[in-house]
């Protein structure tokens, strides 16, 4: 059961997580960051959430039907949204310069929620009994409602994003006030209809609806993020100041599905040049979506900004000049 579980939990994560990581195709993360989000969702989420749910929870331990309701849909949904989007709060304090709109708070967000459904899901096959009733919780909740926490906490995560880019300090936290309000309301309105499933059936079908819903309304908000990411990329390409760079590097870096060298991280023991590619198209995605942030935040942000775009000039102008230095020696040679 131990081995069988954990291959449940464990599997489809896996398979979210390239997904979710797989989507954000031209100005990806710093991979340490999205371990860290994984394992906060995974580790230390899920450990303050069950003991804040068993010391808030313990007066309504009897066993009825309002009890439960509490336990599941009232304190559940509080707790575990604020120790999830505690991570995301975090990245604001501590790495602000790597958020920059709401498709990089989306795949914060998603990945904090795929690392606590992983361990949640683990310890719930763990619990389950027989085995028909295991494999009826592993198909629940792994495939059913897989989405579940990916969703929740992208909905808090798109809201960061966007409140990132406000200009009123005021006006931001509003905004993620009102987005983890929505993570919760969504999370508690699932966990409400699952416990009166068995009352009301139809109320399966109803938070089935909503959970796939929601996950295909984030997906279609990440669908406009990156055609905005695109957008800003097109522009910095036709622009005066874009580094000469070739027919081939444009179309890659605007194409709508990644090259295939972008289907994996970028490994150090990729081959030299594959490795310097992966650099190529990262800078001047950051560096464009940092041109579409200028005329955003106060002067100070403002400031950041520019030296960070020169200092991404720079790299791809010296990445640009390497390459054809090294296709004109190729050329003689040959």
């Amino acid at each position: 059961m131990l081995v069988s579980s954990l291959l449940a939990a464990v599997l489809p994560t896996i398979f979210l997580v390239w997904l979710i990581w797989w989507a954000d195709r031209y100005e990806r993360e710093p991979t340490r960051l999205l371990i860290a989000a994984f394992a906060w969702g995974a580790l230390p989420a899920i450990l303050l959430a069950l003991i804040a749910e068993l010391a808030v929870g313990f007066p309504f331990d009897g066993g009825g039907l309002g009890d439960a309701l509490v336990q599941t849909a009232l304190i559940a949904p509080v707790v575990e949204e604020v120790v999830k989007g505690a991570a995301l709060l975090g990245l604001i304090r501590f790495s602000r310069a790597e958020i920059d709109g709401v498709l990089d708070g989306v795949v914060y967000g998603a990945l904090v929620g795929a690392g606590f459904a992983m361990t949640e899901n683990f310890l719930y096959f763990m619990s389950s009994g027989d085995t028909g009733v295991w494999l009826l919780t592993v198909i629940l909740r792994s495939f059913v409602f897989g989405l579940n926490h990916i969703f929740f906490t992208s909905i808090f995560g798109a809201a960061v994003g966007y409140a990132v880019a406000l200009r009123s300090k005021s006006a931001a936290r509003g905004v993620m006030l009102l987005g983890l309000l929505l993570t919760m309301g969504a999370h508690a309105f699932h966990n409400f209809a699952v416990t009166l499933t068995d009352a009301f059936p139809p109320l399966f079908l109803v938070t089935l609806l909503m959970n796939w819903g929601g996950a295909l309304v984030m997906a279609l908000i990440a669908l406009a993020s990156l055609q905005r990411e695109r957008n800003g990329i097109r522009a910095y390409l036709d622009s005066p100041q874009a580094a000469p760079l070739s027919p081939e590097d444009r179309r890659r870096l605007l194409a709508i599905l990644p090259p295939p060298q972008r289907f994996i991280p970028n490994f150090p023991w990729l081959p030299p040049a594959r490795q310097r590619d992966n650099r190529l198209y990262q800078y001047v995605a950051e560096l464009a979506l940092r041109r579409q942030r200028l005329s955003g935040g106060d002067e100070a942000e403002r400031q950041r900004l520019s030296r960070e775009i020169a200092g991404l000039q720079e790299k791809i102008e010296a990445i640009a000049i390497a390459r054809a230095k090294e296709e004109d020696e190729i050329h003689h040679a040959a």
